[in-house]
């Protein structure tokens, strides 16, 4: 008797179970079986599973686990691994909603992908290679994990596969992480002008970064000289931004360009429905 081909997915939360019976209904038309899978033994979380019992053999085919002579395939399937830029942001979206893990912003930032092989993990990196982001393959005990680090490194992959509110919490994050090192850093001189002067200026940064990729190349050169002038020079206080434009600027020229800029952004990102550039900060 011939054997039966069954397709079983297993996601680590309820939510992403549903999103999986979904689109598998949505995209390929067939019907699937969910269960969970208590926590016991080695296993320390409970698990979801996706089952597809009917078509699964199709659907396999479709998408790629088998060949036309019903093997499998290592790895991913060379339409994806050659395919287009959103075919690649597609395929990251994936991996980090199926296995992704995302550590706190610091030194050792780290957004993480386990991989079921070695040839899925290198294809991972190859297929990062081409949304211009550096990740690598690390090996521990048979377990094969695509690492990407670096904060802006991850910044981008997370926009590449659309995780806006992720990005903006983490680099919250890295702001809270930025202020406090400040603050210690100025604890000494007990000056409370200078920690407010710390919280504002990482606070400026940041929003200014965020409104630059809000407009893109919609900016008016000299809004966008006086952003420029804030991301690289991020420490300076406004008099060494206006003295550091060319021609040179007041203090108060440079803030009302810095304004106009944000308000021109967070304008735009309430016509669009996206995040604006108002960022927390810690008291």
């Amino acid at each position: 008797m011939a054997s039966k081909i069954v397709v079983e997915i297993e996601v680590d939360t309820a939510q992403l179970a549903r999103r999986v019976r979904k689109d598998l209904a949505d995209v390929y038309g067939v019907d699937s079986e969910l269960a969970m899978i208590a926590a016991g033994g080695i296993r320390k979380t409970s698990k979801y599973q996706i089952r597809v019992t009917e078509n699964a053999e199709i659907l396999a085919r479709q998408t790629g686990l088998i060949d036309t002579k019903n093997r499998p395939v290592r790895g991913l399937p060379a339409s994806l691994v050659s395919g287009s830029r959103a075919d690649a942001e597609a395929v990251w979206r994936g991996a980090i909603l199926a296995h992704g893990s995302l550590t706190d912003p610091g030194r050792s930032a780290t957004l993480e992908i386990t991989a079921p092989g070695n040839e899925a993990a290198m294809a991972l990196v190859g297929i990062a290679r081409r949304l211009d982001v550096i990740a690598k393959v690390r090996e521990a005990r048979g377990v094969y994990r695509v690492v990407v680090r670096e904060g802006d490194a991850i910044v981008e992959i997370l926009k590449h596969v659309g995780a806006h509110g992720v990005v903006l919490k983490y680099e919250e994050l890295r702001v809270r992480r930025e202020v406090r090192g400040k603050q210690n850093r100025l604890a000494n001189f007990d000056n409370a002008n200078l920690m407010r002067s710390a919280q504002a200026a990482v606070a400026a940064g940041l929003r200014v970064k965020r409104a630059m990729e809000i407009l893109g190349d919609d900016i008016p050169d000299h809004l966008r000289l006086a952003g420029e002038l804030r991301l690289n020079n991020r420490d300076a206080s406004l008099d060494d931004l206006g003295r550091l434009a060319v021609p040179p600027l007041t203090k108060d020229a440079i803030a009302g360009r810095i304004r106009r800029l944000l308000a021109l952004a967070d304008k735009v990102a309430a016509e669009r429905g996206i995040p604006g550039t108002e960022i927390e900060l810690p008291d």
